[in-house]
């Protein structure tokens, strides 16, 4: 094997533990009382924290790395909009459903990667992304019995999660594409955070809703939240994304809800039918699919 697709293998592999690792996400809020929009940010918040603390003991080694790219600054936006959208969605249609259409992401990044990129996505891919979906559905299925407004709405800020969690990938991409030296994972990923957070306090604020952490169960869990699960989770994934394309790290990135569903049925006794563990196996045959279909050529296309 050679050394570029070792390079690529391992990328995949890095992608593949970041989902493992933020698809316990749901895990955490679920245990939390918390609202929304403060479980959100005290994710990107307790990051900030840890990153900041992390990196002053490394600090020797990224005395070089703290200028700031307008792409990770588009990427704190970008990822605030993502939580803030999906909490917004779950409240309306329930986790399964808001997961299922935030992972549309996998139909746009490949449209938004042809238009920033110049990346056509190959047939294979194609083949990847229409089963990945038509998997995401039969395992996530419809949500619980709601009329048909929360439908709308719940819909609706799906698709804007989507969106934002489209963008956010993409100007990830684009900072290891632009950046005119090399940009440690940890420093990428403190930029991120503390963007994402200085909004979401704003957003608090405005939505008048309290920040306080009321028992230790809540804060056990939001500590998990922001370390476990967002730090060391898109710690990977951004190390992932120097060497596999948009593309297929958004297609991968679809494990996070099937993740999530065992943990559902594990933590939370939920109960599973043969129709989503058929949905199961074809989300991982499309993901085999999209990544026999990398290539060394394409990575180096994008870069």
């Amino acid at each position: 094997m050679s050394s570029d697709n070792l390079k690529i293998r391992k990328g995949i592999l890095f992608v593949l533990i970041g989902a493992f690792l933020i698809s316990f996400s749901p895990v955490m809020v679920s245990m939390s009382d918390l609202q929304p929009t403060v479980s959100a940010f005290y994710r990107v918040f307790i990051g900030s924290i840890f990153l900041i603390f992390v990196i002053f003991l490394n600090r020797s080694l990224y005395i070089n790395s703290f200028s700031v790219n307008p792409y990770l600054i588009l990427a704190g936006i970008f990822f605030a909009l993502d939580l803030w959208f999906w909490h917004r969605s779950i409240l309306y249609i329930g986790p399964g459903m808001s997961t299922l259409i935030a992972n549309f992401q996998i139909f746009i990044i490949p449209l938004m990667s042809f238009f920033i990129f110049s990346m056509t996505p190959n047939k294979y891919q194609i083949i990847a992304i229409v089963l990945g979906i038509s998997g995401l559905y039969l395992t996530l299925g419809y949500g619980g019995s709601i009329d048909n407004e929360n439908i709308k709405l719940g819909f609706m800020f799906g698709i804007m999660t989507a969106l934002a969690y489209s963008a956010y990938i993409l100007s990830l991409k684009k900072n290891n594409i632009e950046a005119s030296y090399e940009i440690s994972p940890l420093i990428s990923l403190f930029y991120v955070s503390f963007i994402s957070a200085l909004i979401l306090f704003i957003v608090m604020k405005i939505e008048g809703v309290s920040m306080a952490i009321n028992d230790s169960s809540n804060l056990y869990s939001m500590l998990a939240y922001g370390i476990i699960c967002h730090v060391f989770g898109w710690y990977m994934i951004i190390l992932g994304l120097k060497t596999v394309t948009a593309t297929t790290a958004g297609i991968i990135l679809i494990s996070q809800p099937i993740f999530s569903l065992f943990w559902d049925y594990l933590f939370f006794s939920r109960h599973t039918t043969s129709i989503e563990i058929i949905g199961i196996a074809v989300v991982i045959i499309a993901m085999i699919i999209c990544v026999s279909s990398e290539s060394y050529d394409e990575i180096r296309g994008s870069n």
